[in-house]
């Protein structure tokens, strides 16, 4: 019995020292048996879309003692592109703090807010980018923005105009003149139309250049990147917005975009039978609202009504 007992105790020593001689023998290795990750491997991995490794590369990156900060700006996205925002706003705050011309991480962080439901941030940061780094922002930038920023300063394109003037130039909605922006290269706002002009005809010339706009509008939107039920919503958003300004021919030609995209949703068959309720196509609203898939009764007493 105390044999093996001694046994048993030597085999664990003898197995305490290869564990500790493989540790030291890993703590001897020479810097080019080591793995050292470089900004170009971490640029790599953002290319690729692998922003866990991006995170993993730089911890190790950090470790090596030598983080390199042009590598700031990519840990800021990737934390973005994995959800975690609160931790990508701080790694925005680290990049511009040594970076402040840094206009990708500018647009990123008005992302962020968008993605936090805060769309004034973000149009404010817009505005900041173009008003002030104008010169450094590329057409693919410029792209960007008009993609990103597109939707919600259209949502009150009056308020666009007056808080975010270079926004709205560059958008092509009025404003400041473009021409103030000399980095973007975005095709010139169209003259404007003498208001002389308008009053010789002016109910065929109004409703004209309401139906232009509003299907310019759901064609940005349809070409948005992002979710058919984001779609939906931002058509329904825009279809508010007009009927809140008297547009009803506007407000059916986004919501009848957003029924293309998705023929069952109830919000969108809700709006569309109100509006062709007070459009006076009363019999036109309750057939549609008959499509829902829930029978709201609140919706059927006004259309009866």
């Amino acid at each position: 019995m105390k044999k093996r007992k001694k046994i048993r105790a030597e085999n664990a020593r003898k197995k305490r020292a290869r564990r500790e001689e493989k540790r030291k023998a890993k703590g001897t290795m020479t810097m080019t048996e080591k793995k050292i990750v470089s900004t170009a491997d971490i640029r790599r991995a953002v290319e690729k879309k692998e922003y866990a490794a991006v995170i993993n590369s730089f911890a190790d990156m950090l470790a090596q003692g030598n983080p390199s900060e042009e590598c700031f700006g990519d840990v800021a996205r990737a934390y973005f592109e994995l959800g975690d925002y609160t931790r990508a706003a701080s790694w925005v705050t680290t990049t511009l703090s040594r970076d402040p011309s840094n206009v990708a991480v500018r647009i990123l962080l008005a992302r962020i807010c968008q993605r936090e439901k805060r769309p004034d941030d973000a149009l404010k940061l817009y505005e900041n980018i173009l008003a002030s780094h104008g010169a450094a922002v590329s057409d693919e930038q410029g792209a960007e923005i008009k993609r990103l920023a597109g939707l919600d300063a259209r949502l009150n394109p009056e308020k666009t105009r007056t808080e975010y003037p270079h926004l709205a130039a560059f958008l092509g909605m009025g404003g400041k003149p473009a021409a103030v922006i000399p980095a973007v290269s975005a095709a010139p706002v169209p003259p404007v139309a003498p208001a002389v002009a308008v009053e010789k005809s002016p109910a065929p010339s109004a409703a004209s250049t309401v139906a232009v706009h509003a299907t310019q509008q759901v064609r940005e939107i349809l070409a948005q990147t992002i979710r058919p039920v984001e779609k939906v919503e931002a058509l329904n958003a825009f279809a508010g917005a007009a009927y809140i300004a008297d547009d009803y021919v506007g407000a059916k030609t986004f919501l009848m975009a957003a029924l293309e995209v998705d023929p069952g949703c109830d919000d969108t068959i809700r709006n569309m039978a109100l509006l062709l309720h007070e459009m006076g196509e009363k019999d036109k609203a309750l057939q549609i609202a008959a499509k829902m898939r829930r029978a709201d009764f609140m919706l059927l007493r006004a259309l009866k009504s």
